[in-house]
């Protein structure tokens, strides 16, 4: 389950007048900040998460750019996380707006993981005014992808059946571990989706990216056996700065350190 646009859909419930309004939350362009969050409406003139404040105003002028309010995302979040716990014990966060959940053994008399995704998304809907798309599958990487695809409000299903047609046709950059380096190296070779990428063996795969190769090898047949975790260990830790003015000297770069 994934909430649509999160950040800026709950400034946009809590403020009515923003509801139809290109919104960003993110730093002020004066200050090098940088878009955190973009509303569908600021999204339509090509505004996107991590983009500099500066470019998003030159591609939306009438941008409303507000400060992230990290706290009240953070009470939502938890209070959708306790509607994913209604259905299931087996809920891993990936993000404050993204969960992973195994509905094998449902809390709820609700035959079917894709009823259940319906009665989630309705609630989160109901309950806070926000919306949610979902991905149904039979793993993690699967269900990510399905995710993404009718965003906003959408739920896409992939049966066990359906798989192989699915991962045929789909781009090669999709599937978890393929950036900007290994998507070029594909293309080089002329591979574009994951079909085209399946008539690699595997070992011609491990020649070319070691150990990551058998991964890659087992998403592009869909096959991923990693669990859905439910544990609280913090997996990372970040935090960042952006400076007003570029720094230089190596001195300056080691006092900021």
């Amino acid at each position: 389950i994934d909430l649509d646009a999160f950040y800026t859909s709950v400034e946009q419930r809590d403020n009515p007048q923003l509801a139809d309004q290109p919104v960003v939350v993110g730093g002020q362009p004066e200050s090098r900040g940088v878009v955190a969050a973009a509303s569908y409406q600021a999204r339509r003139f090509g505004i996107h998460s991590a983009m500099p404040m500066k470019t998003a105003l030159r591609l939306c002028p009438q941008l409303i750019i507000l400060p992230r309010r990290i706290e009240v995302y953070r009470q939502q979040s938890n209070l959708i996380r306790d509607i994913f716990l209604q259905y299931t014990d087996l809920v891993e966060p990936v993000a404050l707006d993204e969960c992973y959940l195994d509905v094998t053994h449902n809390r709820q008399p609700i035959p079917t993981a894709t009823e259940t995704a319906q009665a989630i998304k309705q609630q989160i809907k109901e309950k806070l005014q926000l919306t949610a798309s979902a991905g149904v599958a039979t793993n993690k990487f699967l269900a990510k992808i399905a995710s993404d695809m009718q965003k906003p409000d959408g739920l896409t299903v992939i049966k066990p059946q359906q798989t192989e047609d699915f991962l045929r046709r789909l781009p090669v950059n999709k599937i978890w571990g393929v950036g900007p380096v290994t998507h070029q190296q594909l293309k080089d070779r002329k591979i574009t989706s994951v079909g085209q990428l399946r008539q690699l063996s595997l070992v011609e795969m491990q020649r070319l990216w070691g150990k990551r190769g058998l991964r890659l090898y087992q998403l592009a047949r869909g096959v991923d056996e990693e669990p859905v975790d439910p544990s609280e260990d913090r997996k990372s830790v970040s935090r960042e700065t952006t400076f007003a003015q570029d720094l230089f000297s190596g001195q300056q770069m080691e006092e900021e350190l």
